[in-house]
């Protein structure tokens, strides 16, 4: 049977077949279940794996900082939905897969923190690693054994970036599995006792304009799929 995926968002979308997330999930197998602010707890009973999607920033409050000024879109209910989930999740060693804003959750839950600004709280000289005229900015990322070489089958590959923050100390439980070749920022991380706890700070709902991309979007999608079947 189909796994049934629970997938994060800030409100319902009813399951919007044109969604990059939701899209992918059916495409690999999965059944989408959109998960959102004020939704009923009884909806975590029935997934089998949790997807923790792109979106706003975190609030520093999860992790102990004061408020940065170039925080965006910051919204507490999306925070109060997702950190305990990704936490019971883990916890229940359900496959976790988190993207973007998800991989920053993932290590928030587990007591992580992160950089806020990568330019001002990490390298000034770091790379751009936000969207350029309404483009993913694109870079190499080097990764270390891991579930995740095994998964892509490459030590050196490139991936799309659209953010402005980034993990800084991981959360209990999680390796650092991918950095950015150039400054050093982290791109995945995952927790090795568990299934299928992946984070990557990528999109890879969005790699679909080169063969390159789709067969690296393929291979994490199929494999988180194939792990919640399991489930």
């Amino acid at each position: 049977m189909a796994p049934i995926i629970g997938i994060t968002f800030l409100s319902n979308i009813n399951n919007d077949p044109s969604n990059n997330y939701i899209k992918a999930i059916s495409e690999f197998c999965g059944i989408p279940r959109t998960l959102y602010p004020g939704i009923s707890k009884d909806a975590y009973a029935g997934i089998d794996g949790l997807l923790l999607t792109g979106g706003g920033d975190i609030h520093p409050d999860n992790f102990g900082e004061p408020y940065h000024p170039t925080l965006k879109y910051v919204n507490e209910n999306r925070d109060a939905l997702e950190i305990p989930l990704c936490q019971k999740a883990i916890a229940d060693d359900m496959p976790v897969f988190g993207i973007c804003r998800g991989i920053q959750v993932m290590s928030v839950a587990m007591g992580g923190s992160l950089y806020q600004d990568i330019h001002e709280e990490y390298r000034q000289d770091a790379l751009i690693h936000t969207q350029v005229d309404n483009e993913d900015s694109r870079h190499e990322i080097e990764i270390r054994d891991s579930q995740l070489i095994e998964i892509v089958e490459a030590e050196i590959d490139e991936v799309n970036s659209s953010h402005h923050q980034a993990v800084n100390n991981i959360g209990d439980g999680f390796v650092v599995t991918a950095r950015c070749r150039a400054d050093g920022i982290i791109e995945a991380i995952e927790n090795p006792s568990k299934r299928f706890v992946i984070g990557v700070q990528y999109h890879p709902e969005r790699m679909t304009k080169t063969p390159e991309f789709r067969e690296h979007r393929r291979k994490l999608f199929a494999a988180f799929i194939h792990a919640a079947s399991s489930s």
